[in-house]
């Protein structure tokens, strides 16, 4: 699912401080005199906008709400394939058009209370409740009624093709065949809720109250949520009351959202947080690592690309040929080797390309196209260009290359971009809602599939943030999403992407490679292209530190 992803520098001191007197009294160090030896200290990037399943978007919430919440089906994140989670097996019928899965026998919520068939059913009847503004429930359309019931058409649920057969059994009818149904699955905006949990604190169909703060929250996963301080910690215990809870080593993990790399980076070598897990780390850190602890230094390419949106709604980027401008005015090597600097790859295309998918794409770096684009447009030189200013998010890397941009423009266009630095929860906000000129942005694909990544920009898709529409690149879409043939389905993507880099609704800038710290003592982390936790496998060895 892909998935889109802050502090003014007052704020940013006030949670530093803030930081540092709560890591004095609960760090790895005290661990022996103040929690459990099986306690995991992980830093997690920018704060989760929302631990309700149903409301998340980012990648630090995803990588919360994996540890509370498990999904119909989990993704094996070396195969990148469906493997058994709530559901042990399941069966494909019709020419895929019907699903059944089996639940595992004696499922519970973490308030030791049954799991059945009826919670998958309610959790749904919620994923497409019109008020919940679920921001993938239009990537489960291929639902028999699923559409007309999340647009608000009508109000029986039993219409559509989500229902239980027994208590154990659940049955998904499709419209359509889908290819990538069972990987949607895995997704963490498709965790189960408890229908009582939820009903204590509001409506179903309501997307605010209190039902995850603290110990409100009533989850499925292999820990359960003790405290939550915002923009300071999460703390999850293990519980016991999760299926396969024998099998769960850590008994307790605190998530920090520590948005500043370079405190981030401090903290971890000074043993206050023992895993990195905000995929990024300050570029001028990474050689440091590779030569004196490469150990603890752990790089991994990304099915990622960090790109620019253009608000395609108005002037003057609901233009082409501005677009384009700016676009081609992009030396994309340079960002790479003197910004990112950490294995990162050239991007000019949304979508990653691999041995299967390798569309062609005009974008390149040419700054007299770039000025013939613009005096297409009826700016020669710049002149009469109005006033616009490109948006970012709290982080170092983000404000160099934003920086880095606005020389660009400056020098190949004659164009002067302002540079607006926001709060992570303001920034998505206005990003979704189109308040922007330019916008940064990126997205990763939980099914490393460029369908994941190409849905997103079909028109009215509620994370399509360039506000982007092409009649022909819909079509596409739509054909690709009931191709069950594998090379059929690709090609039809390929087309799609070409009109996607010929329009530049976004401008690509490099493919992701995720960098990582880890301590020693932190044992049996899986780390993958998909950034998807197993939290289960993970264990604390301080023998390694006594050494």
């Amino acid at each position: 699912m892909a998935i889109g992803k802050i502090v003014e520098s007052t704020q940013l001191l006030l949670i530093i401080t803030g930081l540092a007197l709560l890591f004095s009294s609960c760090s790895p160090s005290n661990t022996s005199k103040h929690e459990p030896a099986q306690t995991l200290h992980v830093s997690i990037g920018a704060a989760p906008q929302a631990l309700d399943p149903h409301l998340i978007v980012g990648v630090p919430a995803m990588k919360v709400v994996a540890a509370l919440f498990e999904t119909l089906l989990t993704m094996d994140a070396q195969s990148n394939q469906p493997a058994p989670g709530l559901a042990h097996t399941w069966h494909m019928g019709e020419g895929g058009l019907t699903y059944r899965f089996i639940l595992r026998d004696e499922l519970k919520w973490s308030d030791g209370s049954s799991i059945t068939a009826d919670d998958i059913v309610v959790t749904w009847q919620r994923i497409f409740a019109a008020n919940i503004g679920h921001p993938f429930a239009q990537d489960y359309y291929a639902i028999a009624g699923a559409k007309a019931y999340h647009l608000g058409e009508h109000r029986d649920f039993t219409q559509v093709g989500v229902k239980a057969l027994d208590r154990q059994t659940v049955e998904f009818k499709l419209k359509a065949p889908d290819p990538l149904f069972l990987k949607r699955l895995t997704h963490a905006s498709t965790s189960p809720i408890q229908k009582a949990n939820l009903l204590a604190f509001t409506e179903l169909d309501n997307p605010v109250s209190a039902w995850t703060q603290g110990k409100n929250l009533v989850g499925n996963g292999p820990f359960r949520l003790v405290d939550w301080q915002l923009n300071k910690m999460i703390v999850v215990e293990k519980n016991p009351h999760y299926w396969d809870a024998q099998n769960v080593k850590l008994e307790k993990i605190v998530f920090y959202p520590i948005e500043n790399m370079a405190t981030e980076e401090r903290m971890f070598r000074s043993g206050k947080v023992q895993l990195l897990y905000g995929g990024k780390i300050p570029q001028e850190k990474i050689q440091t690592y590779q030569k004196e602890s490469p150990e603890k230094l752990v790089t991994v390419q990304g099915y990622a690309t960090y790109y620019y949106n253009f608000n395609t709604l108005r002037a003057p980027f609901d233009n082409v040929n501005v677009r384009r401008a700016f676009t081609y005015a992009v030396d994309r090597d340079s960002i790479i080797k003197r910004i990112a600097k950490a294995g990162q790859t050239l991007a000019l295309t949304l979508s990653p390309k691999d041995h299967l998918y390798s569309p062609d794409s005009p974008i390149h770096f040419d700054p007299k196209l770039a000025q013939q684009y613009l005096a297409d447009a009826g700016y020669p030189n710049g002149d009469g260009f109005p006033p616009v200013t490109l948006t970012f998010n709290t982080d170092a890397g983000h404000r160099k290359v934003s920086v880095a941009l606005q020389q660009m423009w400056k020098k190949h266009l004659n164009i002067d971009v302002q540079l607006d630095n926001q709060e992570w929860k303001v920034f998505l906000s206005n990003r979704r809602q189109h308040v922007f000129d330019i916008s940064r942005d990126g997205s990763s694909s939980t099914f490393a599939d460029p369908m994941d990544m190409l849905n997103s920009f079909t028109s009215a898709h509620v994370m399509n943030t360039a506000g982007w529409s092409n009649a022909e690149y819909d079509r596409l879409l739509a054909s690709a999403r009931t191709e069950l043939n594998l090379e059929t389905r690709l090609a039809l993507l390929e087309k799609a992407e070409k009109i996607f880099t010929r329009e530049v609704p976004v401008f690509p800038i490099y493919y992701y490679a995720y960098s990582y710290l880890i301590a020693p003592e932190v044992k049996g982390m899986e780390f993958n292209n998909i950034e998807i936790p197993n939290y289960k496998s993970i264990y604390i060895d301080y023998s390694v530190r006594e050494k």
